[in-house]
């Protein structure tokens, strides 16, 4: 019985493992459009690299550091981090991020991404 809760949580282990592998690899390699119900901009283009997203928007271009988690009951948290400030600490916003068709939606779970951007979307651009 030891041998099959073992095994069992093995697998959901790597399972949880595959799915935030998976977002990453899948936000890399696209390009996306990002909108959020609380900014004032129109819609960026968003693109991935493994540690950074670069949204551009009017030729102007701004990269932030990111990272994705897996938490409990198989939901992956998307951190988005902010330049240093005079307190040399990077703000940060928390969302959930879940697929939905071909793009992700984006639930904002701190103060901060909640007061900054409120729910956003990751579209997958047509052209790419």
């Amino acid at each position: 019985m030891k041998f099959f809760k073992l095994f069992t949580a093995l697998v959901l282990l790597f399972s949880l493992a595959g799915c935030s592998a998976s977002i990453s690899r899948d936000l890399q390699d696209h390009k996306w459009e990002f909108t959020a119900q609380k900014t004032q901009q129109g819609p960026m283009t968003a693109q991935f690299d493994d540690k950074n997203v670069t949204f551009i928007e009017n030729n102007e271009s701004r990269t932030y550091p990111y990272q994705l988690k897996k938490k409990a009951y198989g939901k992956t948290e998307f951190i988005l981090s902010g330049h240093k400030n005079v307190s040399h600490r990077a703000p940060t916003k928390h969302f959930t991020i879940k697929k939905v068709g071909h793009s992700y939606q984006l639930s904002p779970t701190n103060k901060l991404a909640k007061h900054s951007y409120g729910p956003a979307k990751l579209k997958l651009l047509a052209d790419d």
